[in-house]
């Protein structure tokens, strides 16, 4: 189990009394006299440049992120009585593109600099993707049982499927989108699983956990969730209308977006990431939840083609 964090620290970091410390979804559960907190390991140097951004979007009147509080190798923010999000859910995910889209809107041309280090922009994430779920199916016959014959059978379609949206997207402005982005200060996500939203008991949507946030391409992260709830939702062409409609009511997609969010969509992200997690026994990835995910995507990829056809007429 993980190390709890120290009391002594989280007192000073709350300013109040700790009454008991319990493990909570891989972070720990802090409980006070005035109210509970979530304390979650972190990378201090990014999350440190994350507080600056926040501050910055608070200023600017983003408010859908719960407070928190950075210090000795941890990450506090209240916690919020409620459930993660839903990718089935109409309402629900028509609020989260527009949340998405004011955090994009309000998060261009912040003052904050990018954070140290290398930057590791969309169009590089896309190609290590690929080349890392191209190793991954090498070792399906290693791998074997039900998941090895299931990538055998299913994965170089969908290999061929991603390396020709890959060629496409190089003939586009996809890299030179990112560093434009990135040159200006916009503020992306990068990890918009469904748990990364939070409806607390009021009603309120909240996102949440910022390690993985970064300047780079907004068109990303458009893409990323568009992806998840056509996903969740056998490839219906009425959710992607659902989810572009929700998100350019605040923000209208620029046309050199659309037309790489078209071919963006056509790379099969969500099979690769399932099938290179299980395959290299990561963190968080199970055969009892990944593989039936896997095998819905490859149920329903005629109709998530027929989607993308109608898209390409944009």
């Amino acid at each position: 189990m993980m190390k709890p964090p120290r009391r002594q620290e989280m007192e000073r970091m709350l300013g109040t009394s700790v009454v008991a410390m319990e493990p909570f979804r891989k972070n720990w559960l802090v409980k006070t006299g005035a109210g509970a907190y979530v304390a979650k390991r972190a990378d201090v140097s990014h999350l440190r440049w994350w507080m600056n951004v926040d501050r910055e979007l608070r200023m600017r009147g983003f408010h859908d992120m719960p407070p928190m509080t950075l210090g000795s190798g941890w990450m506090i923010t209240p916690y919020l009585r409620g459930r993660p999000g839903k990718y089935t859910e109409e309402s629900t995910v028509s609020r989260m593109m527009e949340i998405l889209a004011r955090f994009h809107l309000t998060g261009r041309g912040l003052v904050t600099p990018p954070a140290d280090g290398a930057a590791f922009l969309l169009h590089r994430r896309i190609h290590d993707r690929l080349v890392r779920f191209w190793k991954a199916l090498g070792k399906a016959g290693s791998v074997g049982g039900e998941l090895g014959a299931f990538l055998a059978r299913t994965g170089p379609d969908f290999y061929r499927d991603g390396l020709a949206a890959w060629e496409r997207l190089r003939k586009l402005p996809l890299n030179h989108l990112a560093k434009h982005d990135r040159y200006f200060h916009a503020v992306t996500h990068r990890d918009l699983a469904s748990h990364n939203w939070i409806i607390s008991e009021d009603g309120r949507i909240w996102l949440i956990d910022f390690e993985t946030a970064d300047y780079d391409a907004q068109v990303g992260d458009v893409w990323q969730i568009i992806s998840r709830v056509l996903a969740e939702n056998a490839g219906a062409e009425s959710w992607l209308k659902l989810t572009v409609d929700s998100y350019e009511r605040i923000r209208p997609l620029p046309s050199v977006e659309r037309t790489i969010l078209v071919e963006l969509l056509a790379f099969p992200n969500e099979f690769f990431r399932e099938a290179v997690g299980l395959v290299e026994r990561k963190r968080g990835y199970k055969p009892e939840h990944s593989l039936p995910y896997l095998k819905k995507l490859a149920e329903h990829r005629s109709a998530f083609r027929s989607v993308l056809r109608n898209l390409s007429l944009w």
